[in-house]
């Protein structure tokens, strides 16, 4: 027994093979656990992230409504709710007024969190109430996680080395005792003493593949004592042919070098023709937000210079901050309190800029719920040429020293049922735009508005003959707060309110770069109803001054 357990142990064969399982189901084992506990995980995973994606389809409106209306009781019914859910642990909502709700208990590490922007809608508007945080622990994840790997470790070890242990009792019963025997009769084989032939231990009355490799090898050695003086007449021939095989080799091996060298210096070519191209589109999409940026705080600031310069000059106290910040932390110098004390200034800016924002924010919503106030006027009816004739008698007050004639080519007995506010405000602000651009160093000038109507849709031109307007401005014309006037007062705002107000005609107004009378032209087309309309009533054209 001691004799078999010493040949199996000692059995390189054996001992390699054995090993090779063990390594290769080792690895098998932790590669698929691998896998299983992955897949697992983003199970789990992906549950939490519809549970957050659920939150965000089902309980975003609610929850901001009851934040809108400060709702406590509702607010607090559904962060229960919410907690309830499973794997989430805590949740909590800030309003934008500083007030906070919290439900459970946040816990600062293994946790997954996503935060949701509350809006309230009224009407077409989104009106930001609050932020919604929501917290899954992943502990338990982590746990099962755990108790499943050791689980399957510990059964596919013990698996393993079973089945490791028997392989190696086979391999030796079949194989590797054999290949002793048959080791030993190479080593006794003498080619000048004569032929000894190769028997092996017979396990049963079958020829098994030992006993057709004995056979084979008897052939063999009998050729091979047959063919001994060849083999040396051959030797020569062999040597010269493995010497040409590895120059070959070597040359291949060159080739491949160099073949790899060249793909190496195209691959980085390449990479750097790629790395400048990036840099050049990061340059470009850079400066056009850089230009868009200048000219909405441009003409933010003319309308609320005080917060928004403050809030200016803060941003470019933030950017020195940042600079030196990056300077002394790539420095060897740098110091916790010298970084401390730019973060604490960087702080101050950051506050400064929320206070002077939210003090923007508050004027800009004021003027959202006078302008959202107006544009939900109901609709009536009027007529349409004393509206016109009304509108501009109202404006020409305000600019008392120019002598425009006005005339009007329109149906005089033409009345519409649409919003009469939002009209006027469109025509208000085309025809002070005209006045205030239009006739600088001029003397006649003239205004031609006509109105015309194709199946219940209202086409209104308004045209004059001044100056008109550049092919580079007339891109930007609706833009908000874009002017050619600003230095003496203008605020862009105007083209931008009559575009507005016809979009919520819905209808639209178009820059027109020919003229009639040499000047600009501007089309409005919106859908109208006609109470009463005689298109046979002829009429001629009036004229204002």
């Amino acid at each position: 027994m001691q004799t078999f357990t010493g040949r199996l142990i000692k059995s390189p064969i054996g001992r390699k093979l054995t090993l090779s399982i063990v390594l290769f189901s080792s690895i098998i084992t932790l590669l698929t656990t691998g896998f299983q506990l992955v897949n697992d995980y983003k199970g789990d995973v992906d549950r939490i992230s519809r549970q957050f994606t659920s939150i965000e389809k089902v309980n975003l409106d609610v929850l901001a409504a009851s934040i809108w209306v400060i709702d406590e009781r509702l607010i607090n019914t559904q962060l229960n709710g919410l907690i309830q859910l499973p794997d989430i642990t805590y949740i909590s909502i800030n309003d934008d007024s500083g007030q906070i709700w919290i439900a459970g208990t946040p816990t600062p590490e293994n946790t997954i969190e996503k935060s949701f922007e509350l809006f309230y809608s009224s009407g077409s508007d989104s009106i930001p109430v609050g932020t919604l945080l929501v917290q899954a622990d992943l502990k338990a994840v982590y746990d099962k996680l755990l108790d499943r790997a050791i689980i399957i470790l510990l059964s596919n070890a013990i698996k393993t080395f079973i089945v490791a242990g028997f392989i190696l009792f086979l391999v030796w019963y079949f194989v590797t005792r054999h290949l002793h025997s048959l080791s030993q009769y190479c080593q006794q084989i003498d080619l000048d003493a004569p032929a000894i032939p190769l028997t092996f231990d017979k396990n049963h009355k079958k020829e098994d593949e030992f006993q057709q490799v004995s056979h084979a090898i008897n052939d063999m050695q009998n050729q091979i004592r047959r063919s001994f003086s060849e083999l040396k007449k051959s030797k020569q021939e062999l040597q010269e042919s493995l010497a040409d095989r590895e120059r070959l080799l070597e040359l291949e091996t060159s080739y491949k070098d160099e073949l790899a060298r060249q793909v190496k210096e195209r691959t980085q070519e390449l990479e750097q023709s790629l790395l400048v191209l990036k840099r050049a589109q990061e340059v470009l999409v850079e400066q056009e937000k850089m230009a868009a940026l200048g000219g909405l705080v441009s003409g933010v600031a003319h309308e609320i210079n005080t917060p928004i310069g403050i809030c200016l000059t803060a941003a470019s106290s933030q950017l020195i901050h940042i600079q030196e910040l990056i300077k002394l932390i790539h420095s060897e110098n740098a110091t916790l309190e010298e970084i401390n004390s730019i973060l604490e200034e960087y702080q101050e800016s950051c506050e400064l800029i929320v206070s002077n924002i939210t003090r923007a924010s508050t004027l800009i919503q004021k003027f959202k719920t006078v302008a959202a106030q107006q544009s939900l006027e109901e609709k009536r009816s009027f007529n349409l040429k004393q509206s016109l004739v009304e509108n501009h008698e109202a404006m020409k007050i305000l600019f008392g020293e120019q002598h425009v004639d006005v005339q009007f080519d329109l149906d005089p007995d033409l009345d519409i049922t649409a919003n009469q506010s939002l009209l006027k405000q469109i025509i208000t602000n085309i025809l002070s735009n005209a006045y205030s651009h239009a006739f600088k160093q001029m003397e006649n000038g003239i205004i031609l508005i006509k109105a015309q109507l194709k199946e219940d849709q209202l086409h209104i031109s308004i045209q004059d003959n001044g100056s008109g307007i550049s092919k580079e401005a007339s891109t930007h014309i609706f833009e908000p707060f874009y002017t050619t006037n600003r230095s003496q007062g203008g605020t862009g705002l105007g083209l931008s309110a009559a575009f507005n107000a016809a979009t919520l005609l819905k209808g639209n107004i178009k820059f027109e770069p020919e003229s009639d009378l040499g000047g600009a032209s501007f089309l409005i087309s919106f859908p109208v109803t006609v109470p009463h309309h005689d298109s046979g009533t002829d009429f001629l054209p009036e004229t204002f001054s």
